[in-house]
């Protein structure tokens, strides 16, 4: 979720830079007649022209785009219902935390090489949602087990649910809440909110190896902020902070994933941006789940 211009890597390419002007996409033979988005007032008439257009010739489209990213959400579901069968039911915890490690290994590669083979989305972004749904499965499973639980006579554990419909929620809440703001042009972002989000997973990025530095050397101050159990006012906005970030990747990826509609990108496209949307959604969840439990250790 990390890249100049997007704090997704998957969009940092120039079919989801901001749209070209009508000429260079003529020059390109990637023009739609009858349509341009430099001299059209309204954007939406001259985008829903230009997704007919696309169907047509067989380029990204902003349906597709929403469909796939529905159908990669259907897999991490499935993928966390997996594990968290394995884990929080105990059928196999073994296999569970086999397949929660493994899926995060998996989902990384994955992401790697979309990030520098696209074309291959189509393939792996399934193979993404799948693992992806396999680790937060798993930690889901940890969550619901840890905070909250209670343990009954025969050893089983009563498992907090409401941590992970809360977390889940919350998710799905920034999701369409930033999806509507975009939608309805309250917030339209430019080059400079492209770049501060970048910065700001940037900036995330180092501080979480300086906190493992840190840490390795007898200094683990630093790295309390993600522990799932400081209930302190700080670690809170820290995680404020964290869910304010992934909000902010989702305008990105929403603007992106237009402009490449608007850029007339190849079909393949289509699992890429539903892949890096995908991407920030795992992310917010987990920000939100590290919330829930902060809040619930506090009341504690």
């Amino acid at each position: 979720m990390f890249g100049s211009g997007s704090s997704n890597p998957a969009l940092n390419k120039d079919v989801f830079a901001p749209a070209q002007t009508w000429e260079d996409l003529e020059r390109q033979g990637r023009s739609v007649r009858g349509v341009d988005f430099n001299a059209a007032e309204d954007e939406a008439a001259a985008l829903a022209s230009a997704e007919i257009a696309a169907k047509r010739d067989g380029r990204m489209t902003m349906q597709g785009t929403i469909n796939k990213s529905f159908f990669l959400l259907a897999l991490v579901v499935t993928g966390a219902l997996g594990t968290w069968m394995l884990l929080a039911e105990q059928r196999s915890p073994g296999l569970g935390l086999g397949l929660t490690f493994g899926g995060a290994i998996v989902g990384v590669i994955a992401g790697l090489v979309m990030a520098f083979w696209p074309k291959g989305s189509a393939f792996l972004a399934p193979v993404y949602g799948i693992a992806q749904g396999a680790f937060v499965g798993g930690i889901s499973s940890f969550y619901a087990m840890q905070f909250g639980g209670k343990a009954m006579a025969d050893g089983k554990v009563v498992l907090n649910t409401g941590l992970i419909f809360n977390a889940s929620l919350l998710t799905f809440g920034i999701a369409g809440a930033t999806l509507a703001l975009y939608g309805f042009k309250v917030i339209r972002p430019g080059r400079m909110f492209h770049n501060a989000v970048a910065v700001g997973f940037g900036g995330l990025i180092l501080y979480i190896l300086a906190a493992l530095v840190a840490g390795w050397c007898g200094f683990p101050a630093m790295s309390s902020v993600f522990d799932p159990t400081n209930g302190g006012m700080i670690s809170l906005g820290f995680s404020g902070l964290l869910l304010l970030l992934g909000a902010a990747s989702f305008v990105t990826d929403y603007d992106m994933v237009s402009n490449g509609v608007k850029n007339r990108a190849e079909k393949y496209y289509e699992w890429y941006g539903a892949y890096a949307i995908m991407a920030t959604l795992v992310f917010v969840y987990i920000q939100a789940l590290r919330l829930m439990a902060k809040l619930t250790s506090r009341r504690e």
